[in-house]
């Protein structure tokens, strides 16, 4: 894969993301794992905990992709891939803003892309869990990491540094 396409394919998916950037997981996963086989599950699951640890995590993902595949000119033309179509889109909407903000066609556009957007981050979550939990203590860490965060007002990290601790000590 060149750095041309790897530009041009991070490009489209930003492009096409709507709904945040964890939007882009399962497109990118089907690209980069399913498609063309270039990492891993494993791999694409180690890009985003990476991304994770540091301020602009999916910017760091997909530098961290790019530059598996070809270095420090992978890691800047899927960076550039991934800031262009935002700066883009961002122009455009300014631009056009006030005249479409009470557009009902648009709302309605918007009401049936967010069902397909929760279904799409459920369906990488549960390719990614596949792979990265194996283990009864890492379902264990895991489900207690879902309760704590869907049922409790827990701050999310002291779930990620209680989830690390109980991996070491498990």
């Amino acid at each position: 894969m060149g750095l041309v396409q790897i530009f041009w394919i991070f490009f489209a998916v930003n492009f096409v993301t709507i709904g945040g950037g964890y939007v882009m997981l399962p497109i990118l996963h089907q690209v980069f794992v399913e498609h063309y086989r270039l990492l891993t599950d494993k791999e694409f699951l180690d890009a985003i905990a990476l991304g994770q640890i540091t301020p602009g995590p999916l910017t760091l993902m997909n530098a961290f992709i790019g530059f598996k595949l070809k270095g420090l000119a992978g890691a800047v033309a899927a960076t550039a891939g991934t800031y262009l179509p935002s700066m883009l889109v961002v122009t455009l909407a300014t631009k056009y803003y006030l005249k479409f903000k009470d557009s009902r066609v648009l709302a309605a556009v918007f009401a049936g892309i967010k069902p397909a957007i929760i279904g799409m981050l459920a369906a990488v979550a549960l390719m990614l869990g596949k792979t990265s939990i194996g283990e009864p203590v890492t379902l264990a860490i895991g489900l207690a990491a879902f309760i704590l965060m869907s049922f409790t007002r827990v701050d999310p990290t002291l779930v990620i540094i209680g989830a690390g601790v109980a991996g070491a000590v498990f």
